[in-house]
Formats: C-alpha cells, sequence, structure tokens
C-alpha cells in the first residue's frame, strides 16, 4: 500500500506530494499545481483528494497522480473539508459566511454531480469556521475567532456541545481526531501550539508545543504520527505520539520537520492502494 503526504500550499498554488516508505523515511515532495487559493486538502476513501479553493469558492478533486476530476461549487471561501469514513458524504467550512456545507458525494460513482445536502450556520461570517473533524455523528469545528470548539450533531442539525479553549485569542486552525477515536487534536496558530482534547469529556487535557504557524493536522493510524503544516517555517511538523498517554502531561513526544513549499496551510494522509467501500 502507497502512503502519501499532501500539502496545500495557499502562497505558491500548488500542492506537494511526498511518499512515506517507512517511519521517518520520507522523499522529495512533489509540486502539483492547483491555483489560485488552496487552503486545505483532504483524502476521500479510494484515494481521491479534495483540495478547497478559497478564491473560487471551489473544491477541487483530484488523483494523487495529479490529473483534475472535477470542480464542485460550494459557498464563500470554502476552507476545511472532512469526509465520512464510509465517503458518502462530507462537510465543508464556508468560512467566508459562517456556516458549514454538507456534501452528498455518492454521485461520484455515476454520472451525477456533487450536491450540496445541507447548511448549517456556526454564527456570523465573523466566526470564519476553518477546520472541522468527524467523529461518529458529530462534526467539531475550529474556529479562527472563537475561543471554543462547536460540536454539530449532523443528524439534528444544530450544535450541541462546546469545548473551551485554555489559550484566549489563539486562533484554532486544525483539527483531527486520533485513531482510537477518543482525542482530537488541535492546532492553535497564535500560539504554536498543538491542543489535545478529551472528545468524552470535552476538555483539553495537554497542550504540545508545535513552531510558528500550525494550521492544518492529520494523524497517521497505523503509527499514531502526526503532521502539521507550520505556515511560518515552510515545513510540516512531525510528532510522534505513540507510548504518549493524552489524557495527562505525562511523557514529552518526539519531533521532526520536513521543509515544504512556501507557506504550507494543510496537510493530507494518502493511502493510495485503498479500496473504494461498497455503497
Amino acid at each position: 500500500m502507497a502512503v502519501l503526504l499532501c500539502s496545500a500550499d495557499t502562497a505558491a498554488g500548488q500542492a506537494s506530494l511526498i511518499v512515506k516508505s517507512g517511519p521517518s523515511a520520507y522523499g522529495t515532495p512533489r509540486a502539483v499545481p492547483t491555483g489560485r487559493g488552496p487552503l486545505l486538502v483532504v483524502q476521500c476513501p479510494g484515494g481521491r483528494l479534495y483540495v478547497a479553493v478559497s478564491v473560487s469558492d471551489e473544491v477541487l478533486v483530484l488523483d494523487p497522480d495529479g490529473a483534475g476530476r472535477g470542480r464542485v461549487r460550494v459557498g464563500w471561501a470554502p476552507g476545511a473539508i472532512a469526509v465520512s469514513p464510509d465517503g458518502r458524504s462530507a462537510v465543508v467550512c464556508e468560512r467566508g459566511a459562517g456556516s458549514a456545507a454538507v456534501l452528498d458525494l455518492s454521485a461520484l460513482v455515476g454520472t451525477g454531480g456533487v450536491q450540496v445536502a445541507d447548511r448549517v450556520v456556526l454564527g456570523s461570517a465573523h466566526v470564519q469556521p476553518r477546520a472541522v473533524a468527524l467523529w461518529g455523528n458529530r462534526a467539531v469545528f475550529a474556529c479562527a475567532r472563537l475561543d471554543g470548539l462547536p460540536v454539530l450533531d449532523l443528524a439534528g442539525g444544530r450544535v450541541e456541545e462546546w469545548v473551551w479553549l485554555p489559550v484566549a485569542g489563539a486562533a484554532p486552525a486544525g483539527i483531527a481526531v486520533t485513531a482510537e477515536g477518543g482525542y482530537a487534536l488541535v492546532t492553535l496558530e497564535r500560539a504554536g501550539v498543538l491542543a489535545v482534547v478529551d472528545l468524552l469529556e470535552w476538555t483539553v487535557t495537554r497542550l504540545v508545543p508545535l513552531g510558528a504557524g500550525p494550521r492544518g493536522v492529520v494523524v497517521d493510524p497505523v503509527d499514531a504520527t502526526v503532521y502539521c503544516a507550520l505556515a511560518g517555517q515552510g515545513a510540516l511538523a512531525v510528532v510522534h505520539l505513540d507510548g504518549v498517554d493524552l489524557s495527562n502531561v505525562d511523557g514529552t513526544p518526539q519531533f521532526e520537520e520536513i521543509p515544504v513549499g512556501v507557506g504550507p496551510s494543510s496537510v493530507a494522509l494518502v493511502h493510495v492502494d485503498d479500496p473504494v467501500p461498497a455503497r
């Protein structure tokens, strides 16, 4: 099974693809032009990639080899995207409108287009939702101008929980859920740290220093490695959480960095040979 890291570089107008051949073993980044304003990238089951292009209010669909597959019109200034494990739906942060669009992806296996099935208002345009992660039937959002994380009940279409952050004005930017599903990892851009959130207690258990301008974040479920785009350093931070207890402040994670692009804003882990789930 081939594994790639994919980083969306807003400043350079490209996505960078990096082959991961093993723990701490990475190839030379390969640039794939995407056009102006790529912000966030995420993988759909089967290897397909979704890149949010904010300047055109579209989501770009890519194959890992760089070939374009189409564009989907969404709301104002799309940012982060989260895809359900079965590949049937996705949630897109519409930063300019303070809302979230729920996409029906089932048509991708046929000839039809992707549809916006629902839209939920998280607040005014001022809140700027920047990142989203799915946990069961809930979507957890990081909003740049909120010191808390709204938790959306997708079935009911309403915010049912809040997670309050210990650092005021820290500008939450990225979010990912661990493989076991017990914790969310949230980057706080202005504070330069990773906040660990207990998804059962809805509380922050620890803060992990990262570097300048952390934004998008992803977790490798195989080895618990965390990858984070450091916009202020032109690099990806690599954080090894294997064996680290996230419920408290004990233990110190090991760190590495991978130089990439100019101002990376997100990163996705792509399992190229994963089969598409049955529908």
